[in-house]
């Protein structure tokens, strides 16, 4: 080994640097072979180093004279201009795109009275799900003109893996891949407004993109999960619906609770809707400000028989697994009678059928 020429290069596999990247060397024998030894122990003390070579221990290394390194080495990691520069614009897109979802816009030209089937949660891949029920709810809405559909959200059980939903898993009488087939069957068998992602339809995220916006996307069906709030411009009226998987809130007293919670402390709109607890709940009330009479909706669930809601005594408190809410734009907002809500879908769309025949009729 040359030691006067600071070590053997060519076998040394670290070289020890200072802060500008110069190579340093042994005060001593003038080696490169150092390693680092900690310090005295005192708060802000120096780096100490050790020879491999001679065994001399220092805390000023001197800088190598016949060594540098030709080629700067570039970082891959991005600097503290481009990090809040990425930052920046990271932000405004997200915001950006937060704003858009803060209230959707859907323009419906009819100029007759229309309706909205709101399909409570269809967990269309559970054994218990009365899904000869929905396919009759599905015939009937696709059959009345102006009756568009929206749903709450859990559009299969899609139960989580790992998890203590293992063996709700393990009981599906379906594969997850035949279980996505229904959804994507269902996602095309209404004219949809909207449709909610509820707790388990976002289960299957894993960090990827929710398969649901993969399916509904091309369908120009509009989705996001938990929760949306949108407003059907027509012609005359401007109807203002929120719809969330789940509002917060609960009382043994009124099924519709979390909903009329929602109402009086939060957005003022016509008609409130959630799912979620698999049971049924209806109670309007005035703002006192606008006069808009406040529909809140409780729809239950297509899935009737429940394992689970048998073992924790929940007892079936649905009068429907849906609902039909009927706008009659012959009248103001204000009028108590501008949305009905029905429990069985044909009575619903009757009324509706009834209500459009007579607007017909008047045009004549």
């Amino acid at each position: 080994m040359n030691k006067g020429k600071g070590g053997n290069y060519s076998n040394l596999k670290h070289f020890q640097q200072d802060d500008e990247g110069n190579i340093l060397q042994c005060p001593q024998c003038k080696s490169t072979h150092l390693i680092k030894q900690g310090n005295d122990g005192r708060p802000y003390s120096p780096q100490r180093y050790k020879c491999k070579d001679c065994g001399r221990k220092s805390c000023n290394p001197i800088v190598s004279t016949e060594y540098e390194i030709d080629q700067q080495l570039i970082s891959s990691e991005r600097s503290v201009e481009e990090l809040i520069a990425h930052r920046e614009a990271e932000f405004e897109r997200m915001e950006r795109s937060e704003q858009s979802k803060d209230f959707i816009n859907i323009k419906i030209r009819d100029k007759k009275p229309i309706g909205l089937y709101v399909m409570g949660d269809p967990h269309i891949d559970n054994p218990g799900t009365d899904i000869t029920q929905m396919m009759e709810h599905i015939k009937i809405v696709n059959e009345t003109e102006g009756l568009y559909a929206c749903n709450v959200g859990d559009m299969h059980d899609n139960w989580a893996r790992r998890t203590k939903l293992e063996g709700l898993y393990a009981k599906g009488t379906v594969t997850s891949d035949e279980a996505w087939k229904l959804v994507e069957w269902l996602c095309k068998s209404l004219n949809w407004v909207f449709i909610v992602g509820g707790n388990h339809d976002v289960w299957s995220g894993d960090g990827r993109r929710d398969p649901l916006q993969w399916m509904t996307k091309p369908l120009k069906v509009i989705y996001q999960p938990y929760s949306i709030r949108i407003c059907l411009n027509l012609p005359k009226h401007k109807i203002r619906v929120h719809c969330a998987h789940s509002f917060k809130g609960a009382s043994i007293y009124n099924s519709a609770h979390a909903l009329v919670r929602e109402a009086i402390w939060g957005f003022k709109d016509h008609l409130l809707l959630a799912g979620h607890r698999h049971i049924s709940g209806y109670m309007p009330l005035v703002d006192p400000n606008s006069r808009v009479v406040q529909h809140c909706v409780q729809v239950g669930s297509y899935k009737k028989y429940d394992d689970y809601a048998k073992e924790n005594m929940f007892h079936n408190k649905m009068k429907s697994p849906c609902a039909v809410a009927v706008f009659n734009t012959k009248l103001d907002e204000t009028h108590p009678d501008f949305i009905k809500i029905f429990w069985q879908v044909k009575e619903g769309a009757d009324y509706l059928k009834y209500l459009r025949a007579e607007h017909n009729g008047k045009k004549k």
